[in-house]
């Protein structure tokens, strides 16, 4: 059996902010769905969104970039020169972070995204086996809903024509399109609200088992959701979560 494989999702000795922001006062490109990176744009809210909600959505999708990394400093000042916006606003944004587990503010030391130790990735682990599990079992029951073969199917093909030569952030976007339309598919709108905080912590420091074995068990999922077979539909996803978690979890710290 082919072993697992790195994925350079993260940059190894995360510096603080101000150290991604040397040149020019900019921080890294964004990934491709969202090419501006100004700092107006960053901290840019969507309809009905406050701007402390809107850097908070920023900060997670740049964990997901690898914008931000595990135990990276996020420095009040530069935040404010980043999003454009007051100290108050970065302030409110960071505490709500921290309120999501993703973000650890200590006293004298400022913020910093939060590093999982192996026990706390795995006890993560156990909680998406079992609501990814239940999102695939739902979604199995309702796949006759309308459009809702077409667009899984779509998805699941969307993954498997992906090249890893391509870069891991494109590979990662479609993997979160499909699991979001499957728990779309689901009608489980508590499983929408919990699972992407369950997954933000673990992309971080990111490996996945090979290609073959990986598009494997996305084909066991979809093949049993497109069945109408709950029970192997909940077993294939939970078994998806097992096997990226024996991969993963060596590489978390003791």
């Amino acid at each position: 059996m082919e072993t697992c494989q790195r994925i350079a999702i993260c940059v190894k000795g995360a510096q603080p902010i101000r150290s991604a922001m040397a040149k020019g006062n900019r921080m890294p490109a964004e990934g491709p769905e969202n090419p501006e990176n100004t700092a107006t744009s960053a901290g840019r809210s969507q309809k009905g969104e406050s701007t402390s909600r809107a850097i908070v959505r920023d900060v997670v999708k740049g964990l997901y970039e690898g914008r931000y990394v595990a135990g990276q400093r996020l420095v009040e000042p530069d935040l404010m020169a980043h999003y454009n916006v007051s100290r108050s606003t970065v302030r409110e944004a960071l505490k709500e972070l921290g309120s999501e587990g993703i973000v650890e503010i200590a006293a004298f030391r400022g913020a910093q995204i939060r590093k999982l130790t192996r026990a706390e990735a795995a006890n993560l682990f156990s909680i998406t086996e079992v609501i990814l599990g239940l999102a695939a079992r739902q979604a199995a029951q309702n796949i006759d809903a309308p459009g809702a073969r077409e667009k899984i199917e779509g998805l699941f093909r969307a993954m498997s024509d992906y090249h890893d030569e391509d870069g891991p952030f494109g590979f990662l976007l479609r993997r979160n399109r499909y699991f979001r339309q499957l728990v779309t598919i689901s009608g489980n709108a508590e499983i929408h609200r919990i699972l992407p905080r369950l997954q933000v912590h673990l992309i971080r420091n990111r490996l996945a088992v090979p290609p073959t074995e990986r598009i494997e068990g996305y084909r066991q999922i979809t093949r049993a959701v497109l069945a109408g077979d709950a029970i192997a539909a909940e077993e294939a996803a939970r078994e998806y979560v097992r096997k990226t978690a024996a991969c993963i979890l060596p590489h978390f710290p003791e």
